[in-house]
């Protein structure tokens, strides 16, 4: 089966990349970093959940007055109590944002899809087998809510709080599932 996911990966990336990438009048663009906390667990099992880091850059465009496209390239921190599993996520997300009344004021709802490639693992002397089994590749579908600020010269900071649903096992052997929150900011300029 991994070898046929191979493909697919490289096709999301691809059309990430363009998606953002792609020029058009009167679009504004934007990039920055993010850095924050992750509350994680293995859905369908009886794991309890691990806090953990996330941080990386993000960059996208508003397609119309209220249409919002990006993507990030993050470092995160997921799995359970006992067991940590280390993914580059490659979120693309699809959204609407709106003013906060009559100020600077923004808010951003959005979904879309993520792949994530495991870069590590480490487990408590009983789950140490575990890493072995843990797949290298995992997709996710997150959710999620923006609300942030324009200062000026076109910075901006937001604070963002995600739940990612996990679609595929994150192990071989076992169902189980990565789900979680993701709470972090957002500082960034516009262009």
């Amino acid at each position: 089966m991994r070898p046929a996911m191979r493909p697919s990966i490289a096709v999301s990336l691809l059309a990430a990349t363009v998606i953002v990438t792609i020029p058009a009048h009167g679009q504004a663009r934007f990039g920055g970093v993010t850095a924050g906390a992750t509350l994680s667990d293995f859905g369908s099992t009886s794991s309890n959940s691990r806090w953990g880091f996330t941080g990386g850059l993000t960059a996208g465009m508003r397609n119309f007055n209220w249409s919002v496209t990006s993507i990030e390239v993050t470092y995160t921190q997921r799995g359970a109590e006992g067991i940590r599993l280390d993914y580059i996520d490659v979120p693309l997300l699809f959204g609407g944002s709106a003013r906060l009344g009559s100020g600077s004021g923004r808010s951003r709802f959005y979904a879309g899809i993520m792949v994530g490639f495991k870069i590590g693992c480490s487990a408590s002397t009983v789950a140490t087998a575990a890493c072995s089994d843990a797949r290298g590749t995992t997709w996710g579908l997150p959710f999620g809510v923006q609300l942030g600020s324009y200062k000026t010269g076109g910075t901006f900071v937001a604070l963002d709080v995600r739940y990612t649903l996990g679609l595929n096992d994150a192990f071989s052997n076992i169902r189980a599932y990565n789900r979680g929150w993701t709470f972090k900011v957002i500082v960034g300029r516009q262009r």
